[in-house]
C-alpha cells in the first residue's frame, strides 16, 4: 500500500514563529491524485490559522473560488434594482449569521483569514470573501428558507416586513431603499421581490448538500467493528483539488475533550462538521434540510453554524446523549440532522434541528439509514406549507430522498447480522444505482424483470451527480488500540463515490494515521466486472453536462462571477447536449438505455429550440412507458438495437414525459391541432392524479406536484407556448 502513496516521508511544518499551533502537513499523491493529511494540536483558532497558512495555495485552487463565484453569480440578477436587493440580502444574512455565532467560532474565522493571507503572499481573496466562503453553507440555508417563505402568502405577510427592513438597512442606494420601504406594506410588491429573488435559491446558485448515510452496530456488521458511512453530495466540484484528512487534538485546552479524525478540503476549518470519528468511538455525519423556520440572529443568546456544532460533538461528546445535549444547548440557524452513533453501545441518534426546535429519534442495536428528510413525528414534512418544520424544494426531491432512504434501509435489513457489512459493502452502497421507487414497482410486477431494470445512473439513487466525498469509519466497540479505521475518497474520478477510497488506521495514543496495509486503496468494482465499464464512464459525461450549465466559465476558463449572457447560455446548452449525447453513446456500448440521459437531453434540446431533436428523445421515453404499460408500441430511435434490460419508469416520469413532449409538439407544429394532443395531455393529468393519490391520499400534496398539475392544465387549455417551464434539474432528473 505504501508504495502507492507518494510523499509519506515528507512532512511540512511552519518555521518557528510562523505557526500558532502544532501542525504538520503531508502533501501526498495517491494514484496520481493530490491528497493531504493534516495533524494539528492546539486551540481551535490557532489550528485554523495554521490551516490557512499551510494550505493557502490549495485554498485558491479548491472550493473557495467556486463558492465565491457562486455567491457573486447568484446575486447578479437581470434587474439592477433586484441585483442590489439580492446583494444586500446576502450581505445582511451573512453578516448576521457570523455576528451571532460564538466568540470561539468567530475567532477561528478571523484566524483562518490571517493565516491564509500570511501563507498566500498575494492573496486572491479578500477577508470578506474568505469569511463568506466559510459560512456559505449555513447562510445559503437561511436565504433559501427565507425566500421560500415569500412563496407562501400567509407566511410572506408575516415575515416579509422584517426581512425587507433588514435588507433596506444594508442599502446605500436611496432609490432601491425607498422601493423596499414601500414594499414592507405592499403585498403585491412583496410577491414581486420574492419572485425576483428566487434565483438566489436556484439549482445552480445554491451551496447545498444531499447525502446518504448509514450506521451499523458492531454485532450487526462484519469483523466485530462498528461502521458509520456517508456520501457528501455538495455543489463543490473543486473539493477534490485538495481533499484533506485531519487528525485534531484540542485537549490541551480541556483535558476532558477528545481527539478526532475528520474529512474535509482545503479551507474547511470544520472538517468534523462533515463527518468523523473521535477517540471514544463516537461517529458523526451532517445532513442538510430546508426550512422556513430559520433564524439569522438571536436576541439574548448566540448560536453556531451546524458544521461547527457537529465538530464540537466530536471534540466534546463521549456518547450519543452527550451529542444530544450539545445540540439542545445551542441555538440553530436552519435545518439539519446530526446523525451520530456510538461504537461502544451500538446506539444511534438522529438529532433534527431547525431555527425553532430540536427533536431526537432514538435507535439502539439496529442498523440505521439517513438521507435528507426529517423523520421525527414533530418534524416530518406533511402539510407542504407554513406549518411544516422542513420542506423539500421540489416533488422530485421529495421522491428522491425517500427513495434513497428506502433503498439503504432495505439493504441494511437484508444484510445486517450476516457478517456482510464491511468497507466493501459500504463502498458498493454509497455508489449504488438502486432506485427505491423503481424497485418497488419492479417487485410488484407479476414477473419481475432483472434487478438492473430498477437501477439508474442518476436521480433517485444514493450516488449523486454532485457527489464529492465518501467517508467510512470503523470503530472497535471494546476500544482496543489500533482497531479504528477511517476511509476517505481521493476524488481521482467523479462522481466521488466511484473514486478510490484510501484507508488509514488511527493510533489515538500515538496521535498518528497509518496507511492500512491490506487493500488500503480500493474502489467499487462490480460495475466493471458486470460489463458496465463504458456505462460507468458515462457518469462523468452527464456530470460534465451539468457543470457546463451550473459552473459557467469565461474564455480563460475562470468561473464567472456574473450571470451568463444569452449567447454564453446557448453555448453552454450546446456543450451540455453534446456531453449528454456522449453519455448516451457510452451507455449504449454496454447495451444500456439511461432514462435520465434522454430526459435531460430532451429538456435541453427544447430549451435551445431544437424541437425535432427534443421530440426524438421524448418519443423514446414514451416508447419505454408504453412498453411498461402494455400499451401499443410507439416507434422510436433506440441507441441500442437490443437493450440488456428494458428500463422502468416511475408514473411521475410518465406524467412529465407526456406533458413535456406535448409542450415540445405544440412548439414543433406551431398549432394545438395535432393528432393525439388531447389524449396525451389527459394521460399526463391522469398520471399526475395517480401519483398524488398514491403518495398523499386525501392529505395535502406536495406544493411542487400541485404546480405541475396546474401547468399541465394550462398547457391543455392554452398551449405549450404560453407556459414557462421550470429549470431542468440534473440532480433529481426532475
Amino acid at each position: 500500500m505504501a508504495q502507492e502513496i507518494k510523499g509519506l516521508d515528507k512532512v511540512h511544518t511552519l518555521a518557528p514563529g510562523e505557526g500558532r499551533a502544532q501542525s504538520s502537513l503531508r502533501r501526498l499523491t495517491v494514484a496520481g491524485q493530490p491528497f493531504f493529511v493534516l495533524k494539528q494540536r492546539g486551540r481551535f483558532a490557532d489550528i485554523a490559522y495554521d490551516h490557512g497558512r499551510l494550505l493557502a495555495r490549495e485554498m485558491e485552487a479548491g472550493a473557495f473560488p467556486e463558492i465565491v463565484a457562486t455567491i457573486a453569480r447568484g446575486v447578479n440578477l437581470e434587474s439592477k434594482t433586484f441585483s442590489k436587493i439580492a446583494a444586500a440580502l446576502y450581505r445582511a444574512y451573512s453578516d448576521r449569521v457570523l455576528e451571532h455565532c460564538s466568540n470561539e467560532f468567530r475567532d477561528a474565522v478571523k484566524a483562518l483569514g490571517e493565516g491564509y493571507r500570511a501563507g498566500a503572499g498575494a492573496p486572491q481573496f479578500s477577508d470578506l470573501e474568505v469569511r463568506d466562503a466559510i459560512i456559505a453553507i449555513e447562510v445559503g440555508n437561511v436565504v433559501d428558507g427565507t425566500l421560500h417563505a415569500f412563496t407562501i402568502p400567509g407566511l410572506r405577510a408575516r415575515k416579509a416586513p422584517g426581512v425587507l427592513a433588514l435588507v433596506a438597512s444594508r442599502l446605500s442606494d436611496a432609490e432601491t431603499r425607498n422601493y423596499l420601504e414601500a414594499a414592507k406594506d405592499d403585498p403585491a410588491r412583496q410577491q414581486e421581490v420574492g419572485a425576483a429573488l428566487q434565483a438566489l435559491a436556484g439549482t445552480n446558485t445554491r451551496m447545498d448538500f444531499a447525502c446518504t448515510g448509514f450506521a451499523v452496530p458492531a454485532d450487526l456488521a462484519a469483523d466485530g467493528l462498528h461502521l458509520h458511512a456517508r456520501n457528501l453530495d455538495a455543489d463543490l466540484y473543486n473539493w477534490n483539488n485538495a481533499p484533506v484528512l485531519s487528525l485534531i487534538d484540542e485537549t490541551e485546552e480541556n483535558p476532558a475533550w477528545h481527539r478526532y479524525a475528520a474529512f474535509g478540503t482545503a479551507g474547511l476549518i470544520y472538517p468534523g462538521g462533515i463527518s468523523g470519528l473521535n477517540d471514544v468511538g463516537l461517529a458523526v455525519a451532517l445532513h442538510q434540510m430546508s426550512t422556513t423556520e430559520v433564524e439569522s440572529g438571536f436576541l439574548f443568546d448566540h448560536g453556531d453554524i451546524a458544521p461547527f456544532v457537529q465538530q464540537r460533538m466530536l471534540r466534546e461528546a463521549a456518547s450519543v446523549d452527550d451529542a444530544v445535549d450539545i445540540a439542545k444547548s445551542t441555538r440553530h440557524f436552519a435545518a439539519w440532522t446530526f446523525f451520530v452513533s456510538d461504537a461502544k453501545t451500538g446506539a444511534a441518534r438522529r438529532i433534527e434541528v431547525n431555527g425553532e426546535r430540536v427533536r431526537v429519534t432514538v435507535h439502539a442495536g439496529e442498523a440505521v439509514a439517513q438521507t435528507n428528510h426529517f423523520l421525527h413525528p414533530d418534524m416530518a414534512e406533511r402539510h407542504f406549507g407554513a406549518e411544516d418544520n422542513h420542506f423539500t424544494p421540489t416533488f422530485g426531491k421529495w421522491l428522491e430522498t425517500h427513495a434513497r432512504f428506502e433503498s439503504i434501509s432495505a439493504a441494511l435489513k437484508a444484510d445486517a447480522g450476516h457478517q456482510r457489512i464491511d468497507v466493501d459493502w459500504a463502498i458498493d452502497w454509497l455508489s449504488s444505482s438502486r432506485d427505491g421507487m423503481l424497485e418497488r414497482i419492479r417487485t410488484a410486477l407479476p414477473a419481475p424483470p432483472d434487478a438492473l431494470a430498477a437501477e439508474r445512473a442518476y436521480g433517485r439513487v444514493p450516488r449523486k451527480v454532485y457527489g464529492q466525498l465518501g467517508s467510512i469509519v470503523r470503530a472497535d466497540p471494546k476500544r482496543r488500540p489500533w482497531r479504528d479505521e477511517v476511509w476517505m475518497t481521493t476524488g481521482d474520478r467523479l462522481p466521488s463515490p466511484h473514486s478510490s477510497y484510501i484507508g488509514w488506521q488511527v493510533d489515538w495514543q500515538g496521535f498518528e494515521l497509518n496507511p492500512i496495509a491490506d487493500r488500503g486503496l480500493r474502489r467499487v468494482a462490480h460495475y466493471e466486472k458486470e460489463g458496465r465499464r463504458h456505462w460507468e464512464e458515462s457518469l462523468g459525461r452527464y456530470l460534465w453536462a451539468r457543470l457546463a450549465l451550473s459552473r459557467p466559465r469565461d474564455a480563460q476558463g475562470d468561473l464567472l462571477r456574473r450571470r451568463t449572457t444569452a449567447a454564453e447560455h446557448q453555448e453552454a446548452l450546446a456543450g451540455a447536449i453534446h456531453l449528454l449525447t456522449s453519455a448516451i453513446e457510452l451507455a449504449a456500448m454496454d447495451r444500456l438505455v439511461e432514462v435520465p440521459y434522454h430526459y435531460m437531453r430532451a429538456r435541453l434540446h427544447h430549451a435551445v429550440g431544437d424541437y425535432v431533436a427534443a421530440e426524438a428523445d421524448w418519443r423514446l421515453l414514451r416508447a419505454i412507458w408504453a412498453w411498461q404499460q402494455d400499451a401499443p408500441a410507439i416507434p422510436a430511435d433506440w441507441p441500442v438495437s437490443v437493450p440488456r434490460v428494458m428500463p422502468l419508469m416511475h408514473p411521475y416520469e410518465g406524467a412529465l414525459v407526456a406533458l413535456l413532449s406535448a409542450v415540445t409538439d405544440d412548439m414543433r407544429f406551431r398549432t394545438l391541432e395535432w393528432e393525439g394532443r388531447a389524449e396525451r395531455l389527459d394521460a399526463a393529468l391522469e398520471l399526475f392524479a395517480k401519483v398524488k393519490q398514491d403518495c398523499f391520499g386525501a392529505k395535502p400534496a406536495h406544493f411542487d406536484l400541485r404546480k405541475w398539475i396546474v401547468l399541465a392544465e394550462t398547457v391543455k387549455a392554452e398551449g405549450g407556448a404560453t407556459v414557462e417551464l421550470p429549470e431542468p434539474n440534473f440532480v433529481t432528473a426532475e
